[in-house]
């Protein structure tokens, strides 16, 4: 490292230090395991809240509450004639035209002492958003897609813009391709120092897919879906260098405008010594042993689908959940229980809850399993393989690269191609072995935290040094 302690804002959007996941984990192991002075900056929702995890001592916390609209007004308003030539600016995203789109958010920035918030739903404004929406829409937005549009413009970005004071560092990172972006690139520009962005999951394909869970209007997943896109390729654009989990993000992030010559993928990792290997041997009857939190994007649904297949080939079989719950899922856990029922699963798929020390649960299988729709690197995994158990997976993200050589990987949302690969194992123990043994020494040569921080460590210098930073044929 440099002769002085890199300060570091770090940036994260709706993960650490207030939710647990894999994201959080990552940004955990960074801010303890690396020599820097941190400032973390985190991008949260409306509700106050305490951290539930922790921050290495002497680290400043700072949250940006998004869609949570100011208790006070602190400075005066701003004057109409500076706002609106800034949001017609802004409003070009609706075109995807990025030069406008940046050079408004900067005019924002730089208006954020003043009081924007009313004027954010002045007729003027309303009169500019109507003749770009109308332009795409074919007809005009009616009042009420316009206001929409508006409020959640305004909650989406003036929070976004409360960087006063704006701290003094060497170097500003992003942990996600998302809203996180936004004051990361206007703080990098600021003060005139580098920006590198880490994305897990790819935000944009994301996005995409929750659409599928909402029903906006028209108007609003237009706005949403060009606001998001514009986003991402500013993020792409601007960083200075970007890391991404796998080759599988980093296609999605060339298509969108990144330069590959400033990309490097830097997988996850993990420390072995606490994820000790299991006996070789397997006891009990065949076992499936799926690890996370019970989300959609874990795609459950079609693992007990899946897992109705394997009881007919082998009614001995039984999969084991172990995960919680987060709060504003219990809606789809119950939905997942539900369908254990009516496939009279009911004997051979449990739900454990989370598993404490979790390198138990990976212990209890004979093949780990994960079914999702959407990932970056999930920890569990590696974690999985590190005390020598096999897996099955869905091809999303990382997990293909992952599990190259070591186990199966099927399409998602496939529970015939699921259940296939899931015979595959529990009906054939010594490859189950086998292939377990392959996935402890892939992890023990790849997937350490120790090259992970080695790695991050280097490019932050090289960074702050304004060096190149070597990027792997």
């Amino acid at each position: 490292m440099p002769s002085k302690r890199l300060r570091v804002l770090f940036i994260t959007e709706g993960t650490y230090p207030y939710a647990v996941g894999g994201v959080s984990r990552w940004c955990e192991q960074l801010l303890f395991g690396l020599e820097g002075a941190f400032t973390v900056l985190a991008l949260w929702g409306p509700q106050q809240t305490k951290p539930v995890l922790p921050l290495p001592p002497g680290t400043p916390l700072r949250t940006l509450h998004l869609f949570r609209p100011p208790r006070s007004f602190p400075f005066s308003p701003a004057p109409l004639h500076a706002l609106l030539p800034a949001l017609e600016k802004l409003f070009s995203f609706l075109e995807l035209d990025l030069a406008s789109f940046q050079e408004g958010l900067w005019e924002l920035f730089l208006l954020r002492k003043r009081h924007l918030h009313d004027l954010f739903l002045h007729p003027k404004v309303q009169g500019l958003l109507s003749q770009r929406l109308s332009l795409l829409l074919g007809r005009p937005p009616t009042l009420g897609e316009g206001l929409a549009v508006l409020h959640w413009l305004r909650a989406t970005l003036l929070p976004l813009l409360a960087l006063d004071p704006i701290p003094e560092v060497d170097l500003v990172h992003a942990t996600s391709g998302g809203l996180a972006v936004i004051p990361a690139w206007l703080v990098s520009r600021h003060l005139g120092v580098p920006f590198l962005l880490t994305e897990h999951g790819v935000f944009l394909r994301e996005r995409y897919l929750a659409f599928s869970e909402t029903n906006p209007s028209p108007a609003e997943r237009l706005v949403q879906a060009r606001f998001y896109h514009l986003t991402s390729r500013l993020a792409y654009q601007k960083a200075d260098f970007i890391t991404t989990v796998s080759r599988f993000n980093l296609r999605w992030e060339v298509e969108l405008g990144a330069d590959p010559k400033r990309i490097r993928v830097v997988a996850n990792g993990i420390d072995p010594a606490q994820f000790p290997e299991a006996p070789p041997r397997l006891e009990g009857p065949p076992t499936a042993v799926w690890v996370g939190r019970i989300d959609p994007l874990k795609d459950l649904l079609t693992l007990v689908e899946a897992f109705g297949r394997v009881r007919e080939a082998s009614p001995e079989a039984r999969l084991l959940l172990f995960g919680p719950v987060p709060r504003g899922n219990e809606g789809y856990a119950a939905s997942v229980r539900a369908h254990v029922e009516e496939l009279g699963l009911g004997a051979n798929v449990r739900f454990m809850g989370p598993a404490s020390p979790v390198y138990q649960a990976y212990r209890q299988g004979w093949v780990g399993v994960l079914s999702s729709i959407s990932e970056g690197f999930p920890y569990t995994v590696i974690e999985n393989m590190a005390v020598g158990r096999t897996l099955v997976g869905t091809r999303v993200g990382s997990v293909g690269e992952v599990l190259e050589g070591v186990g199966e990987v099927v399409p998602a949302m496939d529970p015939e191609a699921l259940a296939e690969a899931l015979l595959g194992f529990l009906q054939n123990p010594e490859r189950c072995l086998e292939l377990g043994q392959k996935a402890r020494e892939k992890v023990l040569s790849l997937y350490t935290l120790e090259r992970m921080l080695r790695e991050f460590s280097a490019i932050y210098e090289g960074l702050a040094l304004r060096r190149a930073v070597e990027v792997p044929e």
